[in-house]
């Protein structure tokens, strides 16, 4: 899965203990898998920085600031670790509720591992050859905009249109995991409407909807 031969194996079981797994009364409420996740996006994103730095030396800041953030989106880390095959690694004591961000936390807590185990250089190596190389199509990315929020909010801008996001954080009743919901309006008609984990997830999945929904508006 690596290619790695890990010397500290524990830092590598800590890093798919998903939080739900772990009960305060056993004094180890602490050994989850966060903190490594943490790590793990912050060397996750340098990496990735420096390879699109190197793959487009002639393009602007702005353009490599959008690629990189499609490249380390929830849902595309979340999709590499299934097809990695991390979601039969992970411990955890309940469901995740249909969302597969645990499985995309996962994968940054190993690549906080295996830095916390191998040092940067070949944390750097595992990232390129087993995630970037593997299975992002970079080239695809860059010409295929997935920031549906922005193409959304320029159609509206270019027609004139008034947009408005109503966003709404919720407790679910099933676990006490919080999530959101986000209502896109335009000129007071509503046009999308999405669900997730973060108040950027459910702007997005509204605005995709909103912009398959854009001849409701342009009719009237």
């Amino acid at each position: 899965m690596t290619g790695i031969h890990p010397t500290h194996i524990d830092v590598y079981k800590v890093a798919f203990i998903h939080k739900s797994a772990v009960r305060p009364e056993n004094g180890s409420k602490n050994l989850n898998n966060e903190r490594l996740e943490f790590l793990g996006d912050a060397i996750l994103a340098s990496v990735v920085a420096d390879y699109l730095f190197k793959f487009y030396p002639y393009q602007k800041e702005g353009f490599l600031t959008k690629l990189r953030a499609r490249i380390v989106n929830r849902e595309q880390l979340n999709e590499i670790a299934l097809n990695m095959g991390l979601q039969y690694h992970i411990v955890a004591q309940s469901r995740f509720n249909g969302t597969k961000n645990v499985y995309g936390n996962a994968l940054e807590a190993l690549i906080g591992a295996v830095y916390i185990d191998k040092g940067y250089n070949k944390t750097k190596e595992f990232i390129l050859k087993k995630i970037i190389l593997k299975h992002i199509d970079v080239k695809d990315l860059a010409e295929h905009d997935s920031d549906y929020k922005s193409q959304l909010i320029e159609w509206a801008q270019k027609n004139k249109f008034e947009i408005l996001f109503d966003d709404e954080e919720v407790e679910s009743t099933e676990q006490s995991n919080l999530y959101f919901t986000s209502i896109v309006k335009v000129n007071d008609k509503i046009l999308g409407q999405g669900k997730g984990l973060s108040k950027k997830e459910a702007q997005q999945k509204a605005s995709h909807q909103a912009l398959n929904n854009i001849e409701l508006v342009c009719i009237d």
